[in-house]
């Protein structure tokens, strides 16, 4: 007679197929508990009995991040699974222009709440972090597919120094070609 949380999403039909990485939430004596349907189906020891009172509900995973600069494209982003790498985020976003970034220069921007700042190296020691990836090493590389994006992190790919330069220069080139039309 024991009635699980796979058991009720299972008589219940599943998950919904329009929710990206949904999220199995149980509300049981006032307090909630979450864990995304992807790992409590690879997990069975997650399943939990249910008891009377409790409810279950499923929800989209509202996790996002940004991607800005010579990236792709500039959007936000949900998160399609759990953990994402900072490799795979720069996937998601269609990876990097190949005629403005540079590759050398992938930042990732990150606030921390006040709460989990310290100072004794146990954690952030300043609210707002940016942390700098070079992919055109195998270092950097691995680096990326180590590194773990957080709901609202900011992916900014920096523009190519040769693509700033040749901005510049066609600025000044067309105002000076714009000039020499007026004498």
């Amino acid at each position: 007679n024991d009635f699980t949380i796979l058991q009720l999403l299972a008589d219940g039909g599943g998950t919904s197929p329009a929710l990206l990485n949904p999220q199995v939430r149980l509300h049981r004596d006032g307090r909630i508990y979450g864990v995304s349907a992807e790992r409590l189906l690879d997990n069975p020891r997650l399943d939990t009995t249910l008891v009377g009172g409790d409810k279950i509900y499923v929800e989209a995973d509202e996790r996002t991040f940004l991607s800005l600069g010579a990236a792709g494209t500039e959007a936000v982003h949900p998160f399609p699974t759990d953990q994402v790498s900072a490799l795979e985020a720069l996937s998601i976003v269609g990876g990097v222009s190949d005629t403005r970034a540079d590759a050398k220069g992938i930042l990732i921007l990150r606030s921390y709440p006040l709460a989990q700042i310290t100072l004794d190296r146990t954690g952030p020691d300043h609210p707002r972090t940016v942390f700098s990836l070079d992919l055109t090493s195998a270092d950097g590389l691995f680096s990326a597919d180590q590194f773990e994006i957080q709901s609202g992190d900011l992916i900014y790919v920096a523009e190519s120094p040769v693509t700033a330069a040749s901005t510049v220069f066609g600025l000044l080139g067309s105002v000076l070609g714009l000039s020499n039309a007026i004498t």
